[in-house]
């Protein structure tokens, strides 16, 4: 949060309870990469919504970034909710947005400083 967006981390701290609280409840609907070892690498969560899901987070540890674990982990979140609506809202700033539009995502408006974007899958 930091690093990507650190002008929102005074309003993230704020909600830190409200966020815990999303996480939880998003567990059962959590993908991990993990290396040889065993060690996670990164994760994706969502909340499923009868046949559309909300993507609410991917995270990719900063040391193995733009190596296309981030790109496995979005696939692996649309092949355990397909078919259906899937959508997500990612900060302007956050260089994860070309991920999301290389994957066929479309933009769906604005909130904020946040961009959306949604995708029907087959």
């Amino acid at each position: 949060m930091e690093t990507i967006e650190p002008a929102a981390l005074p309003g993230w701290l704020a909600a830190l309870d409200r966020n815990l609280e999303l996480w939880i409840s998003c567990l059962p609907h959590t993908v991990f990469c993990v290396d040889a070892a065993g060690q996670p690498l990164g994760f994706a969560m969502w909340l499923p919504d009868g046949d559309a899901a909300t993507l609410v987070s991917i995270q990719v540890l900063a040391s193995h970034r733009r190596q296309g674990l981030g790109r496995l982990l979005l696939k692996a979140f649309e092949e355990r909710v397909s078919p259906g609506a899937v959508n997500l809202g990612v900060h302007k700033s956050n260089p994860a947005r070309m991920l999301y539009e290389a994957a066929g995502y479309d933009a769906a408006g604005r909130d904020g400083d946040y961009l959306l974007f949604g995708k029907t899958l087959g």
